[in-house]
């Protein structure tokens, strides 16, 4: 991989298929910076207690989406097996789907849950209580340029989001590092690439989230963006923190029990973003096979 060092390799081949675009989004292999998943991905390890923001609503369903809260579990039971801290922050309407899938993971990291109209008072409670070195949004709604909240079609959801977006700007004023991720503009922490991502999102000067993160990764599927700095973790630490596939589909089984849908078909299924149980499976195991790859023996 030319230009790229035998250290940074690895990760190289792991931002290659965290940002594969087989959902035709068109902005991940566009925008995505490796430097910023890669100085992300050290800075996340070298952090002590990460708060992780998640969960989009489809309002039609009252319920939260698969995409954000699969990749935000895995990504906090990785952190707690490195010994870190975690607190995963959402709205009424993930809540319980958070909840049952730390069941699952065996996560000891509390999930909090915030009112639909929640103020800075409270957000700031949460800082301040929690102490975070990092805060990381997954898939979590951000406020465009009009003050409002978007689905990716266009449509105004602000009714059914918890205002979380001034966490990205508090964390930021007190020194918090910040990352996120997202997939298709509308995300908390996308505001880093707008006028870039603007011509390749459907709707994008209505749409495009304004807050912009320290370290912003741009993936295929939000999950596949956290599954991606679990990877990059397991190299760090030489420790192979990935679920297996039969995890995932247990993990995604309990997601539609309780609930979520697929934020593209607004249906319960077993699929992420419209895309097959497959296609998620075999995601997974082409990042196993960089993990394997690069563990010592």
């Amino acid at each position: 991989m030319r230009g790229v060092s035998l250290k940074e390799e690895p990760f190289q081949e792991i931002e290659e298929i965290f940002t594969e675009d087989e959902g035709k989004r068109g902005i991940s292999k566009r925008l995505n910076s490796f430097e910023d998943y890669y100085k992300g991905l050290l800075s996340l390890y070298q952090g002590k207690r990460v708060l992780i923001v998640t969960g989009f609503t489809v309002p039609e369903c009252l319920a939260g989406e698969s995409d954000g809260p699969l990749g935000s579990i895995a990504l906090a039971k990785a952190l707690e097996d490195l010994g870190k801290e975690v607190l995963i922050v959402t709205d009424q309407y993930s809540k319980k789907i958070l909840e049952g899938l730390k069941k699952v993971k065996e996560i000891s990291g509390n999930i909090y849950s915030v009112p639909i109209n929640v103020d800075e008072k409270e957000l700031q409670e949460i800082l301040n209580g929690f102490e975070p070195t990092h805060m990381i949004a997954i898939e979590r709604p951000g406020k465009a340029m009009d003050g409002k909240y978007h689905s990716m079609r266009g449509e105004d959801i602000t009714a059914f989001v918890g205002d979380l977006d001034p966490l990205m700007k508090m964390a930021k004023e007190q020194k918090i590092i910040t990352l996120a991720i997202g997939d298709g503009g509308n995300e908390m922490g996308m505001g880093k690439v707008r006028e870039a991502g603007i011509p390749f999102v459907f709707q994008g000067e209505r749409i495009f989230a304004t807050s912009s993160a320290d370290y912003l990764i741009i993936a295929g599927v939000s999950n596949w963006g956290a599954y991606g700095l679990v990877a990059g973790l397991s190299i760090l630490s030489d420790m192979d923190l990935l679920q297996e596939e039969k995890e995932e589909v247990r993990l995604l089984k309990t997601l539609t029990e309780l609930g979520g849908v697929d934020g593209c078909s607004k249906v319960r299924a077993m699929t992420v973003d419209g895309l097959s149980l497959g296609s998620n499976l075999n995601l997974l195991l082409g990042l196993k096979k960089v993990i394997q790859k690069n563990l010592s023996d």
